[in-house]
């Protein structure tokens, strides 16, 4: 287990911040990497969210000058790579999911107990366009941590709250790191058995909790709550037998459809409630609202939206990332979509203006 370390947070537009700031009281989401069949490294995630994340999928190309957005110091950059990433709100600055041309993954998800560092000298990156950063300048997880060391995650503020989260990445080589913010410092758990991503508690007693449950050791059967530890549970324990897949002879498995089905067990229906110890009364559980699984090593990306009910795919090779290439976008909540759609991708259109990250 390796450690180092850094601060983060998101921009919002005021239309959406008054309905924004109640989902800092819940907890969502889970990440599960795939590193082990020998065939593709595939990482699926569930966003799951009370509000709607109105997600597009933005194509961005190499070449693009960009900025962190800070008021003080901020980090400048031209992109390395061009990346596929899921925005939200229509914003460019805003996004918690991505893969890069080398094979490079990102996400972000909700953890309650981050307290992220105090500003010091390093050039900055507003935590909202953090994963975009990382997609532009790293082609492996090693890239990414070495840039996270040299420039520093700024927090920002909504409604007078931050939204804390910890991090994932990933590469095509199978390596993977979680990154979190405690006590004010950057905790960074790097290996290729760390795989599985929920929320609270911290990464480290997530670990620790597995010990108690069947299929690590422990008497518990495995836990069917929503609440992310049981989540933590479950993801691990699934995907420990993923690659048992292949042994059933009359089905023949798809290592996409194995990791779809893997990582949307772990969904959260609407309506469900979620039992937080030392809390009286349930809370509704955040449903999820789309369900990706990310080809790292053949540069393709399938997506699921629940509410709009369509289910497509993107081919990166049929992306232009070149310099110069146009920024380009897709609504990923469109109802028609089904199959491989990356001729459907346009120029971003002016009700949903994609704001450059020099702006």
């Amino acid at each position: 287990m390796k450690r180092l370390a850094f601060v983060g947070i998101l921009p919002v537009t005021a239309i959406i911040l008054a309905a924004f700031v109640p989902f800092f009281n819940a907890e969502a989401c889970t990440r599960m990497f795939w590193n082990t069949n020998g065939q593709v490294m595939l990482v699926g995630r569930n966003m799951d969210l009370d509000l709607d994340d109105q997600p597009v999928f933005s194509v961005f190309p190499k070449g693009i000058s960009k900025n962190g957005g800070t008021d003080v110091n901020p980090a400048t950059w031209t992109s390395q790579y061009g990346s596929v990433v899921v925005t939200a709100w229509g914003k460019s600055t805003l996004s918690f999911e991505g893969i890069n041309t080398a094979g490079l993954g990102f996400h972000g998800l909700y953890l309650g107990p981050t307290q992220f560092e105090n500003r010091d000298s390093r050039p900055g990156v507003l935590q909202g366009r953090y994963g975009e950063y990382l997609l532009d300048n790293a082609a492996t997880v090693s890239d990414a941590l070495l840039l996270m060391s040299q420039t520093q995650l700024v927090p920002e503020l909504l409604g007078g709250q931050s939204m804390p989260q910890h991090f994932a990445i990933e590469d095509a080589s199978g390596d993977s790191a979680v990154i979190e913010f405690i006590g004010g410092q950057m905790n960074v758990y790097h290996g290729t058995e760390y795989t599985v991503l929920t929320n609270d508690p911290p990464f480290d007693q997530q670990v620790t909790n597995l010990w108690h449950y069947q299929y690590f050791g422990g008497d518990d059967p495995l836990p069917g709550d929503c609440n992310p530890t049981a989540r933590f549970v479950r993801a691990s324990a699934f995907l420990s037998t993923l690659n048992g897949a292949s042994s059933y002879a009359a089905i023949k498995t798809n290592p996409i459809s194995t990791m779809f089905l893997a990582i949307r067990s772990m969904s959260e229906p609407f309506g469900a409630l979620q039992f937080i110890p030392g809390v009286s009364d349930p809370i509704p559980a955040w449903p999820t609202l789309w369900t990706i699984v990310s080809d790292l090593a053949n540069k393709a990306v399938y997506f699921t939206h629940n509410v709009a009910r369509n289910n497509f795919w993107i081919d990166m090779r049929k992306l232009n990332f070149q310099e110069g290439a146009p920024i380009r976008s897709l609504k990923a909540d469109r109802p028609d979509l089904a199959g491989e759609v990356s001729s459907l991708f346009t120029s971003p259109s002016p009700a949903m203006p994609l704001l450059l990250l020099s702006d």
